[in-house]
């Protein structure tokens, strides 16, 4: 993959985005000037007509969020969170006729949160897994891969093979899929007799970066949007090092299961292909996301039954 180019960020995004998103360090913290993407769309009434009567008389709905850039950040001190998956997450739900209420919390308690019925929906480059598509619904709209980061000076440029991760000290974020990819292969490589190869896990991805910055693990596991986000961000610290034996991974919108849920994510799954129509989701990834992830056409995962 080669390095992203992510837009040039202004004033104390910029530095609260980079030193915290990147490093975990303090930063100011103004509210962030918002992105050109983030114009929001009017109201579909075809697309609201396809709403729970609950929802739509709601009319907002409790979105929980783990930052993680850029995806989703949030400017140090507080602000209006925002972000690539934010800004998409908004466009859709604004299609709908609905106002998002964004909670900032650990990633490890997004899914669990669903599960209690805190949160309506979840959003920040979650991955579709098999375990995860037991407990929610998912309405794709990205797809992405997992790369590694390492500090510049390391001697590894890629891992093209399995064996090539053993020995590492792998470093991801509590409750993450790729914390879960990185423990399968420290596993392979005990199977195989390989090097002893560790994983540590920290709650957020800020830590996994501060912890690779200062030595005390070999490589960060992240997907490939913020691995080349903390490269191109990280002063000259750290490098990618590609992943060549990983799958393309679909993300997306997790809903809390529900008696409308099946119905809540056929409208976010028309909301979202009208976001793919109209160029829309493209445009939101171009400016925030390096132009990686775009997809043809949303999903439902698991497929409703009818």
């Amino acid at each position: 993959m080669n390095l992203l180019r992510f837009p040039r960020m202004r004033g104390a995004l910029m530095a609260s985005v980079v030193a915290g998103a990147v490093l975990g360090t303090a930063a100011c913290g103004a509210s962030p000037a918002q992105p050109q993407s983030a114009e929001t769309p009017a109201a579909d009434s075809a697309l609201v007509d396809m709403l729970p009567a609950s929802v739509r008389d709601k009319g907002t709905l409790t979105v929980a969020a783990a930052v993680y850039a850029p995806a989703v950040m949030e400017p140090a001190g507080g602000g209006e969170v925002t972000g690539w998956d934010i800004e998409l997450t908004r466009k859709a739900a604004a299609l709908l006729g609905l106002d998002v209420d964004f909670k900032i919390i650990p990633f490890d308690g997004v899914i669990p949160g669903l599960q209690a019925g805190r949160y309506d929906a979840a959003t920040g480059e979650i991955n579709v897994t098999e375990d995860r598509t037991k407990v929610v619904t998912f309405v794709t709209n990205h797809v992405s891969m997992d790369e590694f980061v390492v500090k510049a000076d390391s001697d590894k440029t890629s891992f093209d093979r399995p064996e090539d991760v053993c020995g590492l000290r792998i470093g991801a974020s509590l409750g993450s899929s790729e914390a879960a990819t990185a423990q399968s292969m420290a596993d392979d490589c005990k199977a195989s007799g390989g090097a002893a190869t560790t994983v540590d896990t920290f709650q957020t991805q800020a830590q996994v970066n501060l912890a690779l910055s200062q030595g005390r693990i070999d490589a960060s596991l992240a997907s490939g949007s913020q691995a080349a986000y903390t490269v191109e961000k990280g002063n000259g610290q750290f490098k990618l090092a590609k992943l060549g034996f990983g799958p393309e991974i679909k993300t997306g919108l997790a809903l809390a299961n529900n008696a409308d849920t099946a119905q809540l994510a056929k409208a976010f799954q028309a909301a979202t292909d009208k976001l793919i129509e109209d160029g829309e989701l493209k445009a939101v990834l171009d400016e925030l996301n390096g132009g990686l992830g775009a997809v043809d056409k949303s999903e439902i995962i698991p497929a409703p039954s009818s």
